[in-house]
């Protein structure tokens, strides 16, 4: 249609013709994706949920911007917010057609299979209770913060989050063992208490987290290990490093290429270097150095830096390493993920799973999980590379279809290393709106506020960042000196975003200018 001709009735039939034949399409392809489900044992409730995000699904697969504005145009939903309700907004649309084509109601013979408008969003908001407690009295988001090992000494430290509005806490089995735990668990307990609030607790197992190891320098005479933070070394553009396996003799990694080498590194998963080539990248700490392997030798990858910022990265002990060019195939859960996965079924109110990619890994976990007695402690899957983005509708299915409690995190840091910052943008928006479909609990991490939280400064796209957390169930901050301002600076937000939008929707409230 020319856009100089104006939308007319007439095209109604059409309209109302066009819609329909998609709804078929979508019951024909979602019947096809239930075939190769086990639905037995399924409670009613993860059927509904199933079933929309299947529809939805379905429904994504077709480019839909022509029908979405030829129903803008007659003044109809263009279900640009159909997330938790598929079928029942493309039957309140047909309804309408119908009405206005041949004067009556149109009955749609799967309303019985569909959660309506309301129900959508009651399911949602009652899962993210049962993953995060009961919901701020201010706000309807949940805040979670990342400990720091401080938190099981200083127990006015957890007192300062929660008065600033922490709803829950994550522990991050990555960092600390089983004493500072414990020390930490006692205190937020503690301190829940006292102030009548449950506080949930996420315990995060770290899943084969490929970080640096010892970094070393060379020396006068010898070389030196870098051990304080103004001690370690700057990364510039185009400087050479190399990554090492263990050695006795780090020495020798600075001589062995015919390049001048400014500092070595080892790995925490020497294997790594082995399945590596040449000219893949490989980036450190969360996307902050990227390089390019130029060598390879038994030992050691010879790498060159190509992307950082102007100013140069410190190359830092336990910094994570990332490889997305290569496929490592290791297990989701490491031999430190088995031992720590039964304190943490004692201990925890949720567990995170991190590396999640594909349904499997969660299912294994639950598996774990119920031969250690807590089968419906809940999972919070946490999205770190490209092949969980493709899995991701799979992992949700396959959690509802065997009733976990399943819950959804963002972990933006690893995955923009993995699809890109431009891509990175696009993928947060359509996870929230799977999540939202599947009506499960969605998690928005890495770096929110990072600026505020590490060095007390707070920046303008931060706090646009934060609002865009906002159509999430829960926003995660990691620790820092200021964490305690971060939090209540981020409750501030949400409580004043929450006038403006809830989750795809924007609130149109009165505005006076």
């Amino acid at each position: 249609m020319s856009e100089n001709i104006p939308y007319r009735c007439h095209s109604l039939p059409e309209l109302f013709r066009d819609l329909m034949q998609m709804k078929q399409r979508i019951i024909a392809g979602t019947e096809s994706e239930l075939q190769n489900l086990s639905l037995e044992s399924t409670h009613q409730d993860a059927l509904y949920s199933i079933m929309n995000v299947l529809n939805y699904v379905v429904m994504r697969r077709e480019a839909l911007h022509s029908l979405q504005s030829r129903l803008a145009q007659a003044g109809l939903s263009s279900l640009g917010r159909v997330e938790p309700h598929v079928m029942n907004n493309i039957d309140a649309v047909l309804d309408v057609l119908s009405k206005a084509v041949s004067c009556t109601d149109y009955e749609s013979l799967e309303a019985s299979q569909c959660v309506d408008y309301d129900g959508g969003y009651r399911m949602l908001k009652q899962r993210a209770q049962r993953l995060f407690g009961p919901p701020h009295s201010l706000r309807s988001e949940y805040i979670m913060v990342t400990m720091p090992t401080e938190a099981a000494e200083d127990i006015s430290l957890v007192e300062s989050l929660m008065e600033a509005g922490m709803d829950a806490a994550r522990i991050n089995c990555a960092h600390d063992d089983e004493t500072v735990w414990t020390q930490m668990i006692a205190n937020i307990r503690q301190v829940a208490e006292k102030h009548n609030r449950k506080c949930p607790i996420l315990m995060d197992l770290a899943g084969h987290k490929i970080r640096t190891g010892q970094v070393y320098m060379p020396g006068k005479k010898n070389v030196k290990k870098a051990q304080s933070a103004k001690k370690f070394p700057r990364l510039h553009d185009l400087d050479w490093l190399v990554l090492c396996k263990e050695t006795d003799n780090p020495k020798r990694f600075f001589e062995e290429f015919d390049v001048p080498v400014g500092v070595a590194a080892t790995c925490t998963y020497p294997d790594v270097i082995d399945l590596v080539e040449v000219g893949q990248s490989l980036w450190i700490d969360d996307g902050k150095i990227g390089t390019i392997i130029k060598q390879k030798s038994e030992q050691a990858l010879l790498l060159q830096v190509t992307q950082v910022g102007p100013k140069g990265v410190r190359l830092k002990e336990e910094k994570g390493l990332n490889f997305p060019e290569t496929v490592l195939n290791l297990p989701t859960l490491s031999e430190k993920d088995l031992q720590d996965v039964q304190f943490v079924s004692q201990y925890a109110d949720l567990v995170g799973l991190s590396f999640t990619e594909s349904p499997e890994d969660v299912l294994n976990l639950r598996e774990k999980l119920s031969f250690l007695g807590r089968k419906e402690l809940p999972i919070v899957a946490k999205i770190e590379t490209a092949d969980a983005v493709r899995q991701l509708p799979q992992i949700i299915v396959q959690a509802l279809a065997h009733n976990i409690d399943i819950g959804i995190m963002i972990a933006r840091g690893d995955l923009a290393v993995e699809l890109g910052s431009v891509r990175m943008a696009e993928i947060q928006d359509e996870i929230l709106r799977l999540c939202e479909a599947a009506h499960v609990p969605v998690v928005w991490a890495t770096q929110v506020l990072e600026s505020l939280a590490k060095r007390g400064t707070i920046s303008r796209p931060e706090i646009s960042d934060a609002a865009m957390a906002q159509r999430a169930e829960c926003v995660m901050l990691n620790k820092g000196p200021y964490i305690a301002t971060a939090v209540e600076i981020l409750s501030g937000v949400l409580q004043r975003m929450e006038a403006h939008q809830f989750k795809s929707h924007t609130h149109m409230r009165a505005l006076h200018w």
